[in-house]
């Protein structure tokens, strides 16, 4: 799989080059210092969480900063981790490190010296006699012997300058003062900060250079990225192979690769958390963005951590954001001129997933659906238990179904998870929008599984009973599905007569919670002894709707679907001669 991305990655990069990676590099939070030959500040950048202003020199420091950071913070140049640059011609430090506020500041004189004195000469960091000491000090010699050696004169410059500057740079109004970094940049040309990139990156790329293996003069190494092996994590390694290593990777691979992970990172800074790698491109896209065209290759769900996590991995084939044959109906009539509503300008046809996903996202979830697909539990700040509960039951299937194109999942759950949320929303006396979500949900279902449409079937059910109920003689229920709404009618009308002050459709909620056709009749019993003493004798239609129900025998297990249908449809006891007509 990662040497698929890896070809489709090198095509783009190719393509672009560096900038690639520059183009939507993201500056962390600090202050940048660009300083001139002759240590004149030349501009401080001040960069702060809600920054988006990349005009000026924004992209000169991005660049300038890509160059100069750390592989891996367990791979630094300072072994005491203060300083966090890689070579001389920067110096990055965390402000709380050298704030005279601070008592317990770490940064002294004597790491400076220390870092530039490695820096001078890095056989002093790989001095050690172990193979992964050799083997870095091999690969830098040949860093060196490529680039050459380090400008001593400059370097000293710098270090002089540092030395000088640092604590009195902080103690100014210059820079702000809080915890964030002060990154210090010395003004030359990029290829020579390339260069001494190179020189500390090349021997930090690996894993462990313990690993590397030699062949046809070439080395092979274990890739640093999204894996970690050492003698604590045993269970990493592949015991019953003569290389018990998981994979091995050539330098100019190990190099590729890294370049990938550094442009996913770069992307899942600015909130893209979906990789899409195929057709010789790669497109990162957050969870509010959708592929315009169709698109076959491989999926990537990253996160931002340590360094960027691949947390889901898939291959799509033919996944297109274009939608065939899915409308939403009026199956619940609602009446928009007294109530403006989510759905009201959105019944007809969905043509495109994002929109799709944005109605499931308002209707049935609240808002909450988008930004929790891989929210912890407990982050998830939703207070109706239900609603927080069926998203958790079903977002894996909608994420598969929105990002992917995999309706495999949602086919199975959709049904019974917007059935739960549909019951929720009655009982918490939101009609209108368990009328929005009866409509939505069917829209969905006859997309997702077929058969016939809900508002042709309820049109037919309704004027069946309407016609029955208005005889003079009792007439008898034909099937289940005609049963249920009369069902979901009577509970409606019956509660309809609490004389309270607030009615409440909470009362509805045994009736749902009924799973046979016995507990569904005592409970309509009940409701009756509840509220019989307001229901006129000469009451023809709910006394034809009653015998009905009475005289009817279902089969098999409730069916919430209609029952729910029939307590949201507008009331045909109530309904004026007039309407019945119409």
């Amino acid at each position: 799989m990662l040497k698929d991305c890896l070809a489709n990655f090198k095509e783009k990069y190719d393509e672009i080059g560096e900038n690639l990676l520059i183009d939507n590099y993201v500056l962390a939070e600090g202050s940048y210092v660009l300083v001139d030959e002759t240590g004149e500040i030349i501009e401080i950048l001040e960069i702060d969480k809600n920054n988006d202003d990349k005009t000026g020199r924004y992209y000169e420091f991005a660049e300038m900063d890509y160059y100069s950071r750390l592989v891996d913070m367990n791979k630094p140049i300072d072994s005491n981790k203060i300083i966090h640059s890689n070579n001389y011609l920067s110096f990055f430090v965390k402000k709380w490190e050298i704030n005279k506020e601070n008592p317990d500041r770490k940064l002294t004189e004597d790491m400076i010296d220390d870092y530039y004195e490695i820096l001078k000469n890095p056989r002093i960091k790989y001095k050690g006699k172990d193979s992964k000491d050799k083997e870095k000090r091999k690969m830098y010699e040949a860093m060196e012997e490529k680039y050459g050696k380090v400008d001593l004169i400059l370097l000293e410059k710098q270090k002089n300058w540092i030395k000088t500057n640092l604590f009195l740079l902080i103690d100014s109004e210059k820079v702000r003062v809080n915890k964030s970094y002060l990154k210090i940049f010395l003004k030359c040309s990029m290829e020579q900060y390339k260069k001494e990139s190179e020189k500390y990156v090349i021997p930090n790329i690996y894993n462990n250079n313990q690993y590397n293996v030699e062949i046809d003069n070439m080395t092979y190494g274990l890739p640093n990225d999204n894996i970690g092996l050492n003698s604590k994590k045993p269970y990493l390694e592949n015991k019953t192979r003569k290389n018990s290593l998981p994979y091995l990777i050539s330098a100019d691979e190990v190099t590729l690769q890294k370049k990938f992970f550094d442009y996913l990172y770069n992307n899942v800074c600015e909130g893209k958390t979906n990789a899409y790698v195929g057709n010789g491109n790669v497109k990162c896209l957050s969870n509010d963005e959708h592929m315009d065209e169709k698109f076959t290759g491989y999926f990537l769900r990253i996160k931002k951590g340590k360094e960027v996590e691949i947390h889901d991995f898939d291959t799509i084939v033919g996944f297109d954001n274009k939608i065939i044959d899915l409308s939403i109906d009026t199956v619940i009539p609602i009446d928009y001129t007294k109530f403006k509503g989510a759905l009201s300008e959105y019944y007809g046809d969905v043509e495109e997933i994002y929109k799709l996903k944005s109605l499931i996202n308002n209707i049935f979830f609240s808002k909450f659906l988008n930004n929790n697909y891989f929210s912890d539990p407990k982050d998830i700040k939703l207070n109706d238990f239900r609603v927080k509960e069926n998203l958790l039951k079903s977002r894996t299937a909608f994420f598969n179904w929105f990002y992917k194109g995999d309706t495999t999942i949602i086919k199975q759950i959709f049904d019974k998870v917007s059935m739960e949320i549909i019951k929720n929303t009655i009982c918490n006396e939101y009609m209108i929008k368990a009328k929005e979500q009866f409509n939505l949900r069917c829209g969905i279902l006859s997309y997702l599984i077929g058969g016939e449409k809900m508002a042709d079937i309820l049109n037919g059910i309704a004027s069946g009973l309407r016609e029955k109920i208005n005889k003079n003689e009792t007439c008898k229920i034909e099937s289940d599905n005609e049963y249920y709404f009369a069902v979901g009618q009577i509970s409606s009308y019956l509660l309809s007569l609490n004389k309270s002050s607030k009615r409440m459709h909470s009362l509805i909620n045994p009736i749902l919670n009924c799973k046979t056709d016995e507990k569904l009749k005592l409970q309509l019993g009940m409701l009756f002894k509840k509220y019989n003493y307001t229901i006129k004798k000469e009451n023809k239609r709910f006394n034809n709707f009653s015998a009905m129900v009475l005289g009817y025998k279902a089969e098999g297990k409730v069916n919430d679907n209609m029952l729910v249908a029939g307590y949201l449809y507008s009331s045909l006891i109530y309904e004026s001669n007039k309407e019945g007509e119409n």
